[in-house]
């Protein structure tokens, strides 16, 4: 089975927006690029180590959404879904990305 992680590389496309737009937001998008290298990746320990780090980054995702929508029921403020959407999406990339770093340098 092929690493399933290079279709995060699509995401890149999303950064054509830009000459939609104009929008300068949309170049982050550009970060996605380097997946595309992760298509014939056979080192087990990678795998393990990715394994662990979507789990931190699921977590995460519960743990915040839940919080949030927690929050926006109790305080009633509608208009704070589009932002907490952006912290959930990007907070989970970042919390992947960190404990991959982790997995990977720290415990060799």
């Amino acid at each position: 089975m092929k690493n399933i992680l290079w279709y995060l590389g699509f995401l890149s496309l999303v950064s054509l927006l830009y000459f939609v737009d104009g929008k300068t937001a949309f170049l982050w998008f550009l970060c996605f690029i380097p997946y595309f290298g992760t298509y014939n990746a056979k080192d087990e320990r990678i795998e393990i180590n990715t394994g662990k780090a979507t789990r931190n980054a699921f977590a995460y995702t519960i743990f915040f959404g839940v919080g949030t929508l927690i929050y926006i029921y109790l305080t009633g403020s509608i208009e704070l879904f589009a932002p907490a959407f952006v912290v959930l999406f990007g907070g989970s990339l970042i919390v992947c990305l960190i404990s991959l770093f982790y997995y990977d340098k720290m415990r060799g």
